[in-house]
């Protein structure tokens, strides 16, 4: 018997009037929200306004702001309407004029109570702990501030100085209702935190049995290892935490099955409020251009490489290849943006560039396909870099050149690029006797695959084939400790991942 979704359909439909468009009417492309009066519009309906449309409240462009809470509710009403095969859920035919003055966040939401004003200057600010107000909220199980927090446009993603995010307390104190706030405003159910653990191990280590169903239903990982190379069910206190991760999920909607996929659309390719950009070996007549580009929408322009750059501009061919750079290679491993020279034209055109889709102008290879997007997205999911739980040691000679690629490395180079990649440098060579009782840990890069070649190795003696550049007289090829020649780092970082050996014909 065919299944009758007609009251479902209605419901469906009264949802998608409150989410229309409070300009065009229609469903709202890139929303925007108001801060100050809670109106939401298409971007481009609202994005030179000087007074909100519905209600006439002044606006300041910053009081414009990107509405992921109405774009994942828009996501979940397609995928509803997929379901019950009603695909003109968006065809309202509706004047503009007509349309309720309180198409708010508060017409969807619960409206929290009066809460203490905070400036959205200071709405990810964070104490001598790390912590922002979001954080403290959560630790004071205050539903009501943390649904404020959330409104206003607080980053459920942030990590305290230990690692913490707010849902990682939230599934570790066991306050429910807290996690589904914060899941609801796209908190990543596998954000890793303390000791590469995500939330899903805290549910198991410490059996909360609800938020652990609540962030299956999220599609959590239950197959994501720690630093220890643990699952969530490796963690296990009760029988009944023990099947429910063993359970398959049974028949996950569309959104969740494709969770990554999802947020990837809808939070993480909307632009960049923060512009600190490198200009990387760019012709005279884009610097020069650049340079106006920046002086119009005020954002810094640098030399060289540092850990506060956002964005690294180069040229690119026909392919939007670039070729391989000490810059580029630090962008790779710290997941910048990399750009081709190709937005400089558009920027200067445009009057507001947070908003750009900048994955058009984004590097597709360096020279490898993929990577410059592969790296930045790990950055913007918040996982531990490439070389996070593994330590380096340099048979290099200090104040020599080494080429590699057509690259100038010096041994500084080389220890900067290992260091923003999360690796630590070992200022003596290990000894491999002195590793075998120590308690080690998994590089996060070969964590969920045990077949792995380096799957257990941490330790990396790093060193340049030929007699007169200190090649190390002992080698070592054991399962936790490898002397590796330098092209292997390299190429580690140009292709995001550690690099099979074999692959590079080494033993």
């Amino acid at each position: 018997m065919e299944t009758s979704w007609i009251n479902t359909t209605s419901a469906l439909q009264d949802f998608a009037n409150v989410l229309i468009c409070g300009k065009c009417g229609s469903k709202p492309v890139s929303p925007v929200r108001l801060i100050n009066c809670g109106h939401f519009f298409c971007h481009n309906c609202i994005k030179s306004a000087t007074k909100c449309i519905r209600c006439d409240i002044p606006v300041q462009p910053n009081e414009i702001k990107s509405d992921h809470l109405v774009s994942s509710l828009i996501q979940n009403c397609d995928v509803i309407a997929e379901i019950i095969h009603k695909k003109d859920i968006w065809n309202i035919t509706t004047d503009a004029s007509n349309i309720s003055k309180d198409n708010t966040i508060s017409a969807i939401l619960p409206t929290p109570k009066k809460q203490g004003h905070i400036s959205m200057r200071n709405i990810n600010k964070r104490n001598p702990k790390g912590e922002t107000p979001l954080h403290t909220a959560c630790l004071q199980n205050n539903a009501e501030r943390v649904k404020y927090l959330l409104l206003l446009g607080a980053n459920p993603n942030t990590k305290d100085n230990a690692g913490w995010t707010p849902l990682q307390e939230m599934v570790n104190f066991g306050y429910t209702e807290i996690c589904k706030l914060l899941l609801n405003c796209e908190a990543l159910p596998d954000i890793l935190g303390f000791k590469n653990r995500s939330p899903l191990h805290e549910a198991a280590k410490y059996n909360k049995i609800e938020e652990a169903k609540l962030l299956l239903h999220y599609n959590a990982d239950r197959n994501q290892c720690d630093q220890y190379g643990k699952k969530p069910i490796d963690y296990c206190k009760s029988e009944k935490m023990r099947q429910l991760l063993m359970d398959l999920p049974r028949t996950p909607s569309k959104k969740i099955s494709d969770f990554n996929q999802t947020l990837d659309k809808s939070i993480l390719r909307i632009g960049c409020d923060k512009f600190v950009i490198l200009a990387s070996n760019l012709k005279f007549v884009n610097q020069k251009l650049l340079r106006l580009v920046a002086i119009k929408h005020k954002f810094k322009i640098l030399s060289t490489y540092r850990p506060s750059v956002t964005h690294v501009i180069v040229e690119a061919n026909e392919k939007n290849i670039t070729t391989l750079t000490l810059d580029v290679l630090f962008s790779i491993v710290c997941g910048s943006w990399l750009l081709s020279s190709e937005w400089i034209q558009l920027a200067e055109d445009m009057d507001e560039i947070a908003n750009m889709d900048l994955e058009l102008f984004e590097i597709n290879g360096a020279p490898t396909p993929g990577i410059p997007r592969k790296a930045r997205l790990n950055n913007e999911y918040q996982n531990p870099r490439l070389f996070n739980n593994c330590f380096f040691y340099f048979a290099l000679q200090a104040n020599t050149t080494y080429h590699i690629a057509n690259i100038k490395f010096t041994k500084d180079n080389l220890i900067r690029l290992v260091k923003e990649g999360e690796g630590t440098v070992l200022t003596r060579q290990p000894d491999p006797e002195d590793l075998k009782d120590i308690s080690r840990v998994i590089p996060f890069h070969t964590a969920n695959d045990s077949s792995h070649p380096l799957h257990k190795c941490t330790h990396y003696i790093i060193y340049v084939p030929g007699r007169k550049t200190g090649e190390p007289l002992i080698k070592y090829n054991m399962p936790h400790i490898k002397s590796l020649p330098l092209i292997w780092l390299i190429e580690c970082i140009e292709k995001f991942t550690l690099v099979d050996p074999a692959h590079l014909g080494l033993c």
